[in-house]
């Protein structure tokens, strides 16, 4: 979709829109595959990837929007679609509860919050009915934003007075000072001036709270930066340098923008393989956010529900072991490290923490701010966030230190 607007800046205006009804049809879209099977005896798996998704944006029209039956039905005609003005009328009528009675627990959730079963059962398992069912009704909501100050430019409640008077109304973190809970708007922030000109930067307030644990006013490598948060925040909090390192060479030129913009000249974005990083010294201060699953973000980022599979898990998690084991390698002894992912299995986890503590001389210790939940598996110093309980994205975050 960026890459669509980005390709047609004359359709801009309409990007919020097509978002937000995406987000609609990726929420629902378990149930209107649900919905074409039984109304209309079409297997939603058969069909080319644009009719499949067509279909499904037809019938959350039907369903969950105003639209006219035979508006719907002359859409899906044009496209050789099988729904008609008769079949509108049903979908209209249908419960989603009946859909789900009769299903077991786990079917019944995966269809009722439309994600894969084996998310709904990996959560289940992990926090228990009432609370993931919790968690997967946040999931289908509009997220809480945050926005973080970027006090190289500007103070705090300068800005706060400023974004005021754009009609966005926002609260001071009491944990995080520097942070700002969007409690009202009427535009998207990205659209203000002040945006635009670096005085603020969309971050969410876990990923905020990994660099201000990390503390410190030595120089810092940040070994997964794109698209940037984590390492320009370390350099306005602490005025320390940060080399920036990334793999792909399209995410350094982003990060560059966005490091310009928010005029972090202390941060040097670099392209490498973090897990053979091309730096020679040895540091105090080290970042880990690496790819992950990004079960947290489901939320925010509910394609992700389309694409991501079991063995995902494994796959990132042996390569998050390669990212720590090289950030060992650069550690001093008695430097500290963070290591952070938007996911909530234990296998990127805690199992990851604790292999380092055994496999690398890691200690696991504490950090302020108190937030989140203790982590599991005896890691109990480690950091649990979740959307439901923290208004932030699903988060794990851990603190370790090089013996």
């Amino acid at each position: 979709m960026e890459e669509y607007f980005r390709r047609r800046p004359h359709l801009t205006d309409a990007k919020g829109l097509a978002r937000a009804y995406a987000t609609g049809v990726l929420r629902t879209y378990r149930l209107l595959d649900e919905i074409a099977r039984q109304l209309l005896s079409v297997e939603p798996s058969r069909m080319k990837p644009f009719e499949r998704n067509l279909l499904r944006a037809l019938l959350y029209e039907a369903k969950f929007r105003s639209a006219s039956p035979s508006r719907v039905a002359g859409l899906a005609a044009r496209f050789g679609l099988p729904l008609r003005s008769s079949d509108v009328s049903r979908v209209k009528e249908v419960d989603p509860e009946d859909l789900a009675r009769g299903r077991g627990e786990i079917a019944s959730l995966s269809l009722t919050y439309s994600q894969p079963e084996w998310v709904v059962e990996y959560l289940v398992k992990l926090l228990g009915r009432r609370e993931a069912e919790l968690l997967l009704k946040t999931f289908n909501r509009n997220p809480v934003v945050w926005l973080r100050a970027n006090t190289l430019k500007i103070g705090v409640e300068e800005l706060v007075r400023r974004l005021s008077r754009r009609g966005l109304i926002t609260e001071v973190d009491r944990d995080l000072p520097f942070m700002l809970k969007l409690v009202k708007g009427g535009v998207s922030p990205s659209r203000v001036p002040e945006h635009a000109s670096g005085l603020f930067y969309v971050q969410d307030k876990a990923s905020a709270l990994a660099v201000y644990a990390l503390s410190g006013s030595e120089q810092a490598v940040d070994l997964t930066a794109a698209p940037g948060g984590k390492a320009s925040l370390y350099y306005q909090l602490y005025g320390a340098e940060v080399l920036a390192l990334d793999l792909r060479a399209k995410r350094i030129a982003v990060m560059k923008r966005l490091l310009e913009r928010l005029g972090a000249w202390g941060v040097y974005a670099i392209n490498a393989d973090s897990t053979i990083p091309p730096l020679r010294s040895k540091f105090k201060r080290v970042i880990v956010d690496p790819d992950c699953s990004s079960l947290g973000r489901l939320g925010h980022s509910p394609e992700i529900r389309l694409w991501i599979r079991p063995e995902h898990v494994m796959t990132y998690s042996a390569e998050q072991r390669r990212l720590l084991k090289a950030a060992s390698e650069l550690l001093e002894r008695g430097g500290e490290l963070v290591y952070s992912t938007c996911t909530l299995t234990l296998e990127e986890n805690e199992e990851n923490v604790l292999w380092a503590q055994e496999a690398l001389d890691f200690e696991l210790i504490e950090f302020e701010p108190y937030l989140g939940l203790p982590g599991k598996l005896g890691a109990a110093k480690a950091r649990r966030l979740y959307p439901h309980l923290h208004e932030t994205v699903g988060f794990f975050l851990a603190k370790l230190r090089k013996e």
